[in-house]
């Protein structure tokens, strides 16, 4: 039997891409409109210097000009579109930990796309949360900025990458 691998029949063609409907499209999109709600809301109040860095303390160690703050935003858009643009565009931008094979091509790319959608998820959340704690900081005078809260983004981005890479190499 020919293989349909690499064809219009590929079976990585009929997988669903989660980042279309549910927790992995809302979510993303949410934080993404959120950061530039949280910019635009407060940009008037916005001192003329604002905190854009912090070292790994959580401690203000950088200060930029308040027209940053909508750096982060579009970032946050950027990311969106690039990682749902990497879904969209078909299995051939992926590489897989596995060979693939008639029998493992759909759950693989299954699995690739979710790792994609944990990501985006993760990365819109955190680039909210900063958007966040950049514009809180320098509205109240206070340091509002987290590390746990930052370790937490980055545990649960690695995390999925990893887990999701073991799913993969179980899944030969």
């Amino acid at each position: 039997m020919m293989s349909t691998l690499n064809t219009p029949n590929d079976p990585r063609n009929q997988v669903a891409n989660p980042m279309q409907e549910g927790i992995h499209r809302i979510l993303p999109l949410a934080a993404m409109v959120l950061s530039f709600a949280i910019v635009a809301t407060y940009y008037g109040d916005l001192p003329e210097r604002i905190p854009i860095h912090w070292n790994g303390r959580g401690e203000i160690d950088g200060y930029g000009a308040k027209i940053i703050a909508w750096v982060l935003p579009v970032v946050n858009l950027g990311l969106f579109w690039l990682m749902g643009l990497i879904a969209n565009s078909g299995y051939r931008w992926f590489n897989y930990p596995v060979r693939i094979t008639e029998e493992n091509a759909a759950e693989q790319h299954r699995i690739a796309l979710l790792t994609v959608a944990v990501v985006r998820t993760v990365c819109c959340l955190m680039f909210a949360y900063i958007t966040y704690a950049m514009v809180r900081s320098a509205v109240t005078g206070n340091n509002v900025f987290s590390t746990t809260v930052m370790i937490s983004f980055l545990v649960l981005m690695f995390g999925g990458i990893i887990y999701y890479y073991l799913q993969a190499v179980q899944a030969k």
